[in-house]
């Protein structure tokens, strides 16, 4: 029984040990990684939009389709339905 006891503290300490220094240096490394290449696409997710650049005093009025109101033409009549005591 003690042998156990002292086998599982034995494991215990060692994966804390493990883990404390993989907390320490290896996760920062991998969390900059992951930093940089999610800056990266990013900035050349930014990059792909560019809006047209336009020139200083030039007006210009973006609008946008309207639908047709033809489609809710086809839809019936509307009828307001009363509540029925009971």
């Amino acid at each position: 029984m003690l042998v156990g006891l002292l086998n599982f503290l034995f494991w215990f300490f060692l994966i804390s040990y493990i883990l404390k220094f993989l907390g320490r240096f290896v996760f920062p490394v991998l969390l900059k990684r992951y930093v940089k290449k999610k800056q990266s696409q990013f900035n050349q997710q930014f990059s792909q939009q560019g809006s047209p650049v336009e020139e200083e005093g030039k007006v210009s009025i973006k609008t946008k389709v309207k639908k047709s109101t033809s489609e809710t033409d086809d839809l019936g009549e509307y009828v307001d339905f009363e509540e029925v005591d009971e």
